[in-house]
């Protein structure tokens, strides 16, 4: 019993929790107005980026078929996350993971209500969006896009539901705002991610970045270091172009944990990956700082 309620909390997979808030909270920052309902919206994505990371359990389970068989046959367990592959293990059923998705979803569903009767019921349509990026994703992974579909809900659509709770929303700015956050998060992240499971997936259909780097045999440091280049480049664009403020540029510290990541990524992936996470998140975190202070 005990070790199926930690897989039914591990299933959010909120180790992923820092992100969600500090993009909300960048659209929030952006629009200028804090409130209540800051608090309400935040939520609200908190447990739909929880519902999204359930529902893709089953995907991956169910439609994909790049969680089903041995240890050996299926993805790789990850080492910033618990509660993987539990339908695989035998330790939740496909009806006990759809219910635990649907549960974060209603209850996402609550406070993005609160937060619509309150502002404007727009925010329905990129809650909607978001929802079905989960969907998108797993589809993405046969078709070559995975990284846009994870990267659009990280990134723009997140911020532009915090956007969504302001009085005067401007969805452009909020949208082009998130933009590094995509590429960081679609591009960089979801991309080792998969090519630590193209060996098992690719003779399964997966056709992503990731699988695409593993079978060309192309150095993983290169090509995401190529990709931390972009993102602080659109970062640059988007403080020129009065979208960020300059003190956003704080963020440029995560060039240290970066740095460490890009050393070890090829020798221990396992360290590699943890300072390229605490790198995103230090990016995320120093960006919100700046945008909150020098806005």
């Amino acid at each position: 019993m005990k070790e199926k309620i930690k897989t039914h909390l591990g299933l959010g997979r909120f180790f992923a929790l820092p992100a969600v808030v500090c993009a909300v909270l960048l659209g929030i920052a952006l629009g200028g107005h804090w409130s209540w309902l800051s608090l309400m919206v935040t939520l609200g994505a908190i447990f739909l980026m929880a519902y999204s990371h359930s529902f893709n359990t089953l995907l991956d389970y169910s439609w994909t078929g790049f969680d089903k068989g041995t240890e050996k046959e299926r993805s790789k367990g990850k080492v910033y996350t618990k509660a993987q592959q539990p339908i695989a293990a035998g330790i939740m059923t496909h009806k006990e993971v759809l219910v635990n998705g649907l549960v974060y979803l209603a209850i996402s569903a609550v406070f993005i209500g609160i937060v619509a009767y309150n502002t404007s019921p727009i925010i329905w349509a990129i809650w909607a969006g978001t929802a079905l990026c989960t969907f998108w994703y797993s589809w993405g992974k046969l078709h070559w896009n995975c990284e846009l579909a994870l990267g659009t809900g990280f990134g723009p659509l997140a911020v532009m539901m915090g956007m969504a709770s302001q009085p005067n929303p401007d969805f452009l700015t909020a949208f082009l705002a998130g933009i590094p956050f995509l590429i960081l998060w679609g591009y960089g992240a979801e991309t080792i991610d998969q090519w630590t499971d193209a060996k098992p997936n690719w003779p399964r259909g997966l056709r992503n970045f990731g699988a695409l780097v593993w079978k060309n045999n192309v150095s993983i440091t290169m090509f995401f270091a190529w990709l931390l280049g972009i993102t602080f480049l659109s970062q640059l664009f988007l403080i020129a172009g009065g979208i960020l403020a300059p003190l956003t540029a704080l963020s440029l510290v995560s060039f240290i944990p970066f740095s460490f990541s890009l050393l070890y990524l090829e020798k221990n992936l396992k360290v590699g990956v943890l300072w390229g996470l605490g790198g995103i998140f230090l990016l995320m975190i120093l960006l919100l700082i700046g945008q909150i202070v020098g806005g």
